[in-house]
C-alpha cells in the first residue's frame, strides 16, 4: 500500500467523506467488473457495488493498514455479490440480461480480436458471449476464481486471501472452473 492511500483511509476512518470519496474513486471499475463478471447483468452489478461501498465505509474504523486495501475491497464486493446470488436463487429470479446477445457494454472479457472481416467479428462476438454465459453457469466457487484471476488479473496469492482460501484450493478451483468452461464450449462448438 503507498502512503497516498494509507493517507486517504486515515482520513476515510476519521470521517472525511472526501478522502473516502477519493478511495472509491481508485477502486470502482475494478469493483464493478467483478460484481458484473459474478452477476452477470449490469443493474444487479452497480447495485453489489453500491452495496459493498457502503459495507466498506461503515466497517472502515476496523481496517488495519497492515494488510492491504485492495485485497479487502475485492473480498467485501465477492462477498455481497455471492449474497445477491443466494437472494436470487431463493426468489428463482432470472436475470433478463444473460438472454441477451453478447455486446453488452460495460464489462468486456478480454479476448484478442484478430477479426479480419464482419464474419470474423461474428464469431468473435458470438464466442465472447459464450464465454461470458459459460461464466456465469460455473459453481460459485469457480466463477468466483476464474474472474479474479482471468479478468482481473489477481495473482493467486491475493485470490487466496480475498476469498480466504489456500492457494492450492485456489488452483485447483480454477482448474476445475476452466476445465468446465471448456467443456462447455467444446459441446457448443459440436452441436453447430
Amino acid at each position: 500500500m503507498n502512503i497516498e492511500e494509507a493517507k486517504l483511509i486515515k482520513e476515510s476512518q476519521q470521517g472525511n467523506m472526501n478522502s473516502f470519496e477519493q478511495l472509491i474513486l481508485r477502486y470502482q471499475d475494478q469493483a464493478y467488473r467483478t460484481a458484473y463478471g459474478m452477476l452477470g447483468n449490469s443493474e444487479d452489478a452497480k447495485d453489489a457495488t453500491q452495496e459493498a461501498f457502503i459495507k466498506i465505509y461503515k466497517s472502515l474504523k476496523n481496517f488495519k493498514l497492515q494488510s492491504n486495501f485492495s485485497t479487502w475491497m475485492y473480498r467485501i464486493v465477492h462477498n455481497t455479490c455471492l449474497d445477491m446470488i443466494r437472494k436470487r436463487k431463493r426468489r428463482q429470479e432470472i436475470p433478463m440480461e444473460t438472454k441477451r446477445k453478447s455486446n453488452d457494454e460495460g464489462y468486456e472479457i478480454p479476448l484478442e480480436d484478430t477479426a479480419d472481416g464482419p464474419e470474423e467479428l461474428l464469431d468473435y462476438q458470438f464466442v465472447k458471449g459464450e464465454v461470458k454465459r459459460g461464466i456465469l453457469e460455473l459453481p460459485n466457487e469457480y466463477q468466483g476464481v476464474i474472474i479474479l484471476r482471468d479478468i482481473e488479473g489477481l495473482s493467486y496469492e491475493r485470490i487466496a486471501k480475498v476469498l480466504e482460501i489456500s492457494e492450492g484450493t485456489v488452483k485447483s478451483r480454477l482448474n476445475r472452473g476452466r476445465k468446465q468452461l471448456r467443456q462447455r464450449l467444446t459441446n457448443l462448438l459440436q452441436d453447430d
